[in-house]
């Protein structure tokens, strides 16, 4: 059977390059992809379809790819339309803009080396896939193919830690619940995410803030060795030693260069996984002068004087108690006396606040209660903009929130929200460390303000009606920023991210030449931010 499987990868590859040609990059092997699945023990019948159906870049078989994998891995690995748990994977999507989208079939992996074969197999019947760590992601495509393959990372989400417990691998498959909870009796954690149900995967290719970015910076930053399954099938561990270029286009870059299938990340320890924090909430009118203030203050002195603080100003429209908030989250990694607060904090105690959660409590359990804000099973959509610390400006961007929340505030189970959080000099600072990272912000000498617009309501009837409301948001205050001299380029899934930043687009676009080129992680892996252009359309 061996001997089989090596003539029929001889023979194919022939075969097949003779029908897709071959380009291979410094950084790629020039194994087509018939023979590269033959050596990873694809049947030689299976592949027969392939080379036979081969597609002429115009067209896919997503229904061929389905079943070669369903073939080679099983029922339990692999779920079609119809099926119960076809229905389990789309409910496990957080937007319900996501969960609408439905693949030709689900891919569960086990390991890289099944990763590798997607891969391939992507490219043999050119049908697009999508890379679904936990789900979180609010846009439509963004972790899902719409008539394509939906890799679910749920078999795969290992939390290890290193016997010298400097780091801990993750598996991409994990949410950062079950990574702190795991975590915890090992009086262990790492720089990951603020709500439980997030995945890992996306937050640490994006960039990553965390409670504890004061002290460590991004969680980007902390990561150590990515296991990375690249365009060509072939699996390799990336760091600052082996792959140094790859290792900063990862940090940041997103999914433009592989599929990552382990992340090793450092660790530290957090008194027995015990820290204070929680949320002090106020009447908006009358605080969101002084929490604007506060903000700023805090974001520009206060990181400096305590970095084991954090905090998010929020402003919303609760609608169940016809009631405009400001919901103030405050965090720090020491424990506090029942009671008390870190002195850093003292600008945000204010009179009369409407209600206070704010005690010591695990880091799991703060996140659950971020969570519990918003739900699974709703419509959700995220804008973001940078700008630079100014309170006036800060203020004038609540007053355009609130001009264009108020028209749409009465939309069924709408909850409207905007968040400010610091990128802090220490923050750049930390951006720079082995070769920095691709996010183009890293070693300013001006912190940074990032303002996030949430938008959540239940009838896909309203999509218009919100979701301009979000763009004018964004839009008004951007212009406002510009207008002042206070921009800064900053993300969002509606816009072409990288080219805010030319001179790292360029180098990013070279590296995924050497890396992948025939651009497979534009051309089949459409999801996130893409080096190509914006990923959505509003």
């Amino acid at each position: 059977m061996i001997y089989d499987r090596l003539a029929t990868a001889a023979l194919f590859a022939g075969l097949f390059s003779a029908v897709f040609g071959s380009a291979a990059g410094e950084g790629q092997s020039a194994e087509d992809p018939l023979s590269g699945l033959a050596r990873r023990g694809v049947s030689s019948a299976r592949l027969n379809e392939l080379y036979f159906g081969a597609p002429n870049g115009e067209t896919c078989d997503c229904s061929l790819a389905c079943e070669i994998l369903a073939t080679e891995f099983g029922k339990r690995q692999v779920s079609a339309f119809g099926q119960d748990a076809y229905d389990a994977s789309l409910a496990r999507f957080w937007s319900n803009l996501q969960a609408q989208t439905h693949p030709k079939c689900f891919f569960h992996p086990r390991d890289a080396e099944e990763v590798s074969v997607m891969i391939l197999l992507s490219q043999a019947t050119q049908c697009p896939f999508a890379v679904k760590g936990a789900g979180h992601a609010a846009f439509k495509g963004s972790s899902n193919s719409d008539g394509g393959i939906t890799v679910e990372f749920s078999h795969m989400n290992q939390v290890v830690p290193s016997t010298d417990r400097k780091t801990v691998s993750i598996g991409p498959g994990n949410n950062w619940l079950n990574v702190y909870s795991t975590l915890e009796p090992h009086n262990l954690t790492v720089i990951g995410g603020r709500v439980s149900s997030v995945g890992v995967s996306g937050l640490l290719l994006g960039g990553g803030m965390s409670f504890f970015t004061g002290q460590h910076g991004w969680a980007c930053d902390n990561i150590v060795n990515y296991e990375v399954v690249l365009a060509s099938g072939d699996i390799v561990d990336v760091n600052v030693d082996s792959y140094p270029d790859l290792f900063w286009a990862l940090r940041g870059g997103g999914g433009n260069f592989g599929i990552v299938t382990r992340f090793d990340v450092n660790a530290f320890e957090l008194n027995g996984g015990v820290m204070w924090g929680g949320d002090i909430m106020y009447e908006f009118h009358g605080s969101k002068a002084a929490v604007a203030e506060a903000s700023v203050r805090f974001a520009t002195e206060g990181y400096s004087k305590d970095p084991k603080a954090h905090f998010i100003s929020s402003f919303a429209y609760a609608q169940v108690y016809n009631m405009w908030v400001t919901d103030v989250m405050l965090d720090h990694a020491e424990p506090q006396p029942e009671g008390s607060h870190p002195a850093v904090f003292d600008d945000f105690f204010l009179e009369n606040p409407v209600a206070s959660t704010l005690k010591t409590n695990s880091l799991a359990n703060l996140t659950i209660a971020i969570d519990a804000t918003s739900p699974f099973g709703f419509r959700n959509s995220y804008w973001s903009l940078t700008t630079q610390m100014d309170v006036k400006l800060m203020e004038d961007i609540l007053s355009i929130w609130e001009e264009e929340v108020d028209p749409v505030k009465n939309i069924t189970a709408i909850l409207p929200a905007i968040s400010f959080q610091a990128i802090t000099t220490s923050q750049l600072k930390s951006m720079t460390r082995n070769g920095g990272n691709a996010l183009g912000i890293g070693g300013g000498d001006k912190p940074l303000l990032i303002y996030v617009v949430s938008m959540m309501w239940a009838l896909d009837s309203d999509d218009e009606l919100v979701l301009t409301a979000a763009h004018n948001i964004v839009t008004r205050s951007g212009a406002l920023a510009r207008e002042r001299g206070l921009d800064s380029p900053y993300l969002c899934q509606y816009q072409d991210v990288y080219a805010s930043y030319p001179e790292n687009k360029k180098r990013l676009v070279e590296i995924a030449k050497k890396y992948d080129p025939t651009d497979v992680f534009q051309k089949l892996h459409p999801g996130y931010f893409k080096l190509n252009g914006a990923p959505a359309v509003w």
